[in-house]
């Protein structure tokens, strides 16, 4: 196992999430969720998911009925659901009367804001829990030494040269206790360690500075580039950089019509100045996987997990009295297994 130092992030509110960085497009802050359009499959689809209604819990027994029902991780609210009474309702109801409690869904006349979520999540949790922002999960974790430099370790796994833990180093002190804390989904490849009050400054697909980027790559992308003159920008990939927004979508329009109508292989990527655009460069260029970002005042990190897509489990160590030491990011036992069985069933026999 080899240690690397990724550097630091800090925490002025003393909060943080841990989610997948290419879904902070969705992530609502202090506003009501509305799904962004072209996530989803369809217009329809996401039309559909901007109806969802969030339901909580009440009633006397309302906190042991959703224990019991086990649907969420906070067992007081159902987020995201659709306006019709779902199989949520049934199993809901199934369970009250074998059980004889009193406890029932009542619609709530707003949606929840994803902030509000995590701030429940801590509040239930005791300080920590899993939050759900359109169906997906992420961590949330309070406690955090606000406003000081907290580095961040990355242990390699030495044999497939892929990270066993990711550890952000909160306070020095005799681990008395490890915790599990929930999961983050991960579908983009990508984690980021973030400031949750921080977040509500994030621009995830808009130019800041008015300018974009149209990288592509691929089998025919050589080929490509010749005719249309576009530049080489590394060993691999051809494209136009720091380009007026409109100028450089024009150029994605063009080639990826030229492609589809040609039946070329290659892909294209567009690319507007945003803040998550500037960390995933940074992250492409660094040595370490990861990148660190100033926004409002807070220094967050985004990093590869190397290991893809997947579930990952997050566990804080605590010491004797209930102080946050360590928040671990388990990346490797969950996905070491399924790893494991992809090279195997491409091994070539000996």
């Amino acid at each position: 196992m080899t240690t690397i130092e990724l550097g630091y992030v800090t925490v002025p509110s003393g909060s943080l999430l841990l989610i997948d960085t290419g879904y902070l497009n969705m992530w609502s802050h202090d506003k009501p969720p509305v799904m962004p359009e072209g996530i989803l499959s369809s217009v329809e689809a996401t039309e559909k998911a901007n109806t969802f209604v969030d339901l909580k819990l009440v009633g006397k027994d309302a906190v042991k009925a959703g224990q019991m029902l086990d649907w969420y991780w906070h067992p007081g609210y159902a987020y995201d659901q659709g306006p019709e009474k779902g199989k949520i309702w049934q199993a809901l109801d199934d369970l009250v009367t074998e059980q004889g409690l009193d406890a029932h869904f009542e619609v709530l006349s707003e949606r929840i804001p994803h902030i509000t979520r995590a701030y429940q999540a801590i509040e239930y949790g005791r300080g920590a829990g899993e939050i759900i922002l359109h169906g997906l999960l992420a961590v949330v974790i309070g406690g955090v030494p606000a406003g000081v430099p907290l580095a961040v370790s990355g242990n390699l796994e030495d044999t497939y040269e892929r990270w066993d833990t990711i550890t952000i180093h909160c306070r020095d002190g005799e681990v008395d206790a490890e915790q599990f804390v929930g999961c983050v989904y991960v579908d983009h490849a990508r984690i980021i360690i973030a400031d949750l009050n921080a977040l509500g400054a994030w621009v995830h697909d808009e130019p800041i500075d008015g300018l974009a980027d149209y990288v592509f790559w691929g089998i025919d992308a050589e080929k490509v580039a010749l005719q249309f003159e576009a530049p080489r920008l590394s060993e691999s990939e051809f494209g136009w950089i720091d380009m007026p927004i409109d100028e450089a979508a024009a150029h994605g329009i063009e080639l990826e019509d030229y492609r589809d109508v040609n039946q070329l292989r290659f892909a294209g990527d567009f690319r507007p100045h945003s803040h998550h655009w500037q960390v995933l460069r940074d992250t492409r260029a660094s040595n370490t996987n990861s990148a660190t970002i100033e926004i409002d005042g807070a220094r967050l990190m985004n990093f590869w997990t190397l290991w893809g897509d997947g579930m990952y489990d997050v566990y804080r160590d605590m010491d004797a009295n209930g102080s946050l030491l360590r928040i671990r990011i388990d990346l490797a036992t969950s996905a070491k297994p399924k790893f494991e069985k992809m090279l195997e069933k491409h091994r070539q026999p000996d």
